[in-house]
C-alpha cells in the first residue's frame, strides 16, 4: 500500500507503525525541535519520545510510531519554515551556538524584548492547529473485575495468571501489538518468552482475557482509571472510567537517555528500538553501532539480540561520549576501557540500564524509592504495592516498574501466580 510523505509516495505495509515504513524509506529525520529547529529522528518508538511527531492526514503531533500506516494516509513534517530537509528557522541554532534564552537578550532595551519575545512565540511550537474541528466522543463508567495495563512480559503472566484462577481480565495497551519487550525479542530471534506468549495469544483466543490495544491508561483518581482508546473504528467508546477490583500495573520500563553530545541526532536510536525496526524487517542505518553500557540488567539483552539479528552491527562494550553528524549519524566516538574510540557508523543503539516507568503507581498511590536508575515501585507479598490507600480493590505492580527487569520466564510466572493469588478474595 502507500502513504504518502510531504507529498513523496512512500511503499508500506498495512497496519504497522507509520514511522516504521518511513525509516524503511530513507526518512530518518521526521521532526525538527522546537525552539532551534534541529533534526529529529525517532529514538523509542514507543511513544516516549518526540522525534516521530508529525502532522498525519491534517492533524498535528501525531506520534507515528503509534499509528498503523493506511493507504492513502499523508504525513507532513511540521513546524517548519520552508522543507523538512531545508528548514530557514534553523538558522536560529546557527546564529546562537551557545544557546539562546529570549527572556534576557536585549533585556532592559525598551520595545526590543518584547519584539524578540513574540518573534520567539512564533518562531517556536509544535505544528498548527488541526485542519478540521473533532466531534465530540461518547464515553462510560463501569466496573472490571481484573484490569491489567501493560502486555509485555510482566503484563501476560499476571493476566495469564488470572485468567487460571476464573478472573474476569482486561488488558490494556498503547502499542500497536501485544508483547511488549517479549514480542520485539522474539522478533529478533531471542525466542526465550515465546511459551509465555504462546499461553498469553491461547487465553486471548478463548475470550479469557480481553485484549485492548491502543489503549492508554491515562491517569488514576482515586478508585477510577481513565482509559482512552485511539483511532477510529475500534469497538466501543473512546473515552471511559473504569473502577478495577483488581489493579495490576505493568508499565513497563522508559529507555535510557543518557548525557553526552549529539544524543538527539537523527539514527541515536534505544536498542529496544532498534529491535522493534529488525522485528519488522527494517534495519536502522547500512553500519549499525551497538554500545552496551554498563551493568545492565538483563545483560545487554536487546544490544545482543539486534547484533545478532544484524551480521553488519558492530559490538561495543562502552559508553558514547560524542555522537558526530546534524541530520544524521556519521560517527561515535566511545569511553572502552579507559581509552576513546572512534567508530565511523551511520546508527548508534544504545543498551543501557532504563528507569522504571512508576507514574501511573504514583498516582495510584503507591510507595517509590528513589535508585541512581529512578524511582522504583515498592512492593510487598505478591507484588502488591505499599500505599495506594485510596482504593478500595488491591493493586500490585510486577517486573520493570518494580525493578525486576531480569526475571527469566519462570520466575516471573511464579510471581505472577503469588499475585493472583493474593487478589482472588477481591474476585468479583
Amino acid at each position: 500500500m502507500t502513504i504518502h510523505f510531504e507529498g513523496e509516495p512512500v511503499q508500506a505495509e498495512r497496519g504497522e507503525p507509520a514511522a516504521v515504513a518511513l525509516i524503511a524509506a530513507g526518512h530518518l529525520a521526521l521532526a525538527r525541535s522546537p525552539k532551534f529547529h534541529r533534526p529529529r529522528g525517532p529514538a523509542c518508538l514507543r511513544g516516549a519520545c518526540d522525534g516521530c511527531l508529525a502532522r498525519v492526514d491534517d492533524e498535528p503531533n501525531v506520534m507515528t510510531c503509534r499509528v498503523p500506516a493506511a493507504h492513502g494516509m499523508r504525513i507532513a513534517a511540521q513546524n517548519v519554515v520552508g522543507s523538512k530537509d531545508t528548514d530557514l528557522l534553523r538558522v536560529a541554532d546557527w546564529f546562537f551556538p551557545e544557546g539562546l534564552n529570549h527572556h534576557e537578550l536585549f533585556a532592559g532595551v525598551p520595545g526590543l524584548r518584547q519584539v524578540l519575545q513574540g518573534f520567539a512565540r512564533r518562531v517556536a511550537g509544535l505544528g498548527k492547529l488541526p485542519g478540521k474541528t473533532l466531534p465530540a466522543r461518547s464515553a462510560r463508567r463501569r466496573e472490571v473485575d481484573a484490569l491489567v495495563v501493560g502486555s509485555g512480559p510482566a503484563g501476560m503472566a499476571a493476566a495469564t495468571a488470572l485468567a487460571a484462577r476464573g478472573r474476569e481480565v482486561e488488558v490494556v495497551d498503547d502499542d500497536l501489538r501485544w508483547g511488549g519487550s517479549a514480542r520485539i525479542l522474539r522478533g529478533a530471534g531471542d525466542r526465550t518468552w515465546t511459551g509465555a506468549m504462546d499461553a498469553f495469544e491461547a487465553a486471548v483466543a478463548a475470550s479469557r482475557i480481553a485484549l485492548g490495544l491502543r489503549t492508554t491508561a491515562a491517569g488514576i483518581y482515586g478508585d477510577d482509571v481513565l482509559l482512552v482508546r485511539d483511532g477510529e473504528g475500534q469497538p466501543g467508546p473512546r473515552i471511559e472510567v473504569v473502577q478495577p477490583r483488581t489493579l495490576v500495573l505493568a508499565p513497563g520500563a522508559h529507555d535510557a537517555a543518557l548525557a553526552y553530545e549529539g544524543n538527539d541526532v537523527p539514527g541515536v536510536l534505544s536498542a529496544r528500538a532498534g529491535c522493534r525496526l529488525i522485528e519488522q524487517g527494517v534495519a536502522p542505518g547500512a553500519k549499525v553501532l551497538v554500545a552496551i553500557v554498563g551493568n545492565i540488567a538483563g545483560g545487554g539483552s536487546f544490544g545482543r539480540a539486534y547484533a545478532a539479528s544484524d551480521p553488519r552491527a558492530i559490538v561495543v562494550e562502552g559508553t558514547p561520549i560524542r555522537v558526530s553528524g546534524s541530520s544524521r549519524v556519521r560517527a561515535v566516538t566511545m569511553a572502552t576501557a579507559g581509552r576513546e574510540q572512534r567508530v565511523p557508523c551511520d546508527a548508534l543503539l544504545v543498551d543501557a540500564a532504563g528507569a522504571p516507568a512508576y507514574e501511573l503507581c504514583e498516582q495510584a498511590g503507591c510507595e517509590l524509592s528513589h535508585e541512581r536508575r529512578g524511582f522504583v515501585v515498592q512492593t510487598g507479598a505478591g507484588g502488591r504495592v505499599r500505599g495506594a490507600a485510596g482504593m478500595r480493590g488491591a493493586v500490585f505492580a510486577l517486573g520493570e516498574a518494580a525493578g525486576r527487569a531480569a526475571l527469566a520466564p519462570g520466575a516471573l510466572d511464579g510471581e505472577a501466580r503469588a499475585m493472583a493469588e493474593a487478589a482472588h478474595p477481591y474476585a468479583r
